[in-house]
């Protein structure tokens, strides 16, 4: 009887043992379900990153097309300037006349009055006003000489201007390419990440049902970073290729060069 009862209580303890086996198992299976859960979570944060990515990328390019429109109105506004100076100048042409006008139609009012008893005196007039008129003459000369030198000046500005508005055409095509590899890095991170997880999922549960789907993450990832290495090598090729012209561009003599230029077509006393 006794070695009945040991058999018994044996026997039960074999099925609780299998029992918790089974539980232990339904476990592992419901967090390698929950791993491959937190993988394709992972997978979409990195799809919703690279899509990100692209949206900086173009909105990199609709920056640059903006400051193209910005270069092309700042043209704009300056041939408008240029107009209205003009316009301003014709406007104080015609007062001046107006003036000169009713100063005349003055004087000539006072000589009518007093032309019976001082012809000699409107004779003298007559005089001083072609040496007036000789006067004003003169000067409107050299008021059109020195609007001359003003539209250059705007000329040389406008010049500058352009240089610059190129200069930050260039430094936004450089941003633009920086995006670029920005992208490709996030790239090269998704693949190491995909290597990561295929290696750890390898490493975890050996060779099984699931090694082909842990081949195939290892294989997306490999393929990631072979594209962001290609794509990587281009963009610096491109870079290699842009930054001497930028150095160029903003090196310290050149600055200082555009700032000397500036400063000289300042100095309205050159135009003596």
């Amino acid at each position: 009887m006794s070695e009945d009862t040991e058999k018994t209580v044996s026997s039960l303890q074999g099925e609780e043992l299998i029992k918790a086996m089974e539980e232990w198992a339904d476990r592992r299976e419901h967090l390698a379900e929950d791993r491959t859960a937190l993988a394709q979570f992972r997978t979409k944060l990195a799809e919703e990153r690279t899509a990100l990515a692209h949206k900086r990328t173009e909105l990199a390019g609709k920056r640059t097309g903006l400051a193209e429109g910005r270069t092309d109105l700042a043209n704009k506004r300056t041939e408008l300037a240029e107009g209205r100076t003009n316009l301003a100048n014709k406007r104080t042409e015609l007062a001046q006349g107006r003036t000169d006008l009713a100063e005349k139609r003055t004087g000539f009012s006072t000589t009518r009055t007093n032309l019976a008893a001082d012809r000699t005196t409107l004779a003298q007039k007559r005089t001083e006003w072609a040496e007036s008129r000789t006067n004003w003459s003169q000067s409107r000369t050299e008021w059109a000489e020195m609007r001359n030198k003003l539209a250059e000046l705007r000329t040389r500005m406008s010049g500058a201007r352009t240089g610059l508005a190129q200069s930050r055409t260039n430094l936004s095509q450089y941003r633009t390419l920086l995006a670029k590899q920005r992208t490709e890095l996030s790239y090269l991170r998704t693949g190491l990440g995909f290597i990561a997880l295929g290696t750890f999922f390898t490493r975890l549960f050996g060779v099984g049902p699931w090694s082909g789907i842990d081949a195939i993450i290892t294989t997306v990832g490999v393929l990631s970073i072979a594209m962001a290495i290609k794509l990587f090598l281009k963009s610096y090729r491109v870079e290699r290729k842009m930054m001497p012209r930028l150095e160029k561009e903003l090196a310290p003599e050149a600055v200082d060069q555009r700032i000397e230029e500036s400063i000289q077509s300042h100095k309205f006393g050159s135009f003596t």
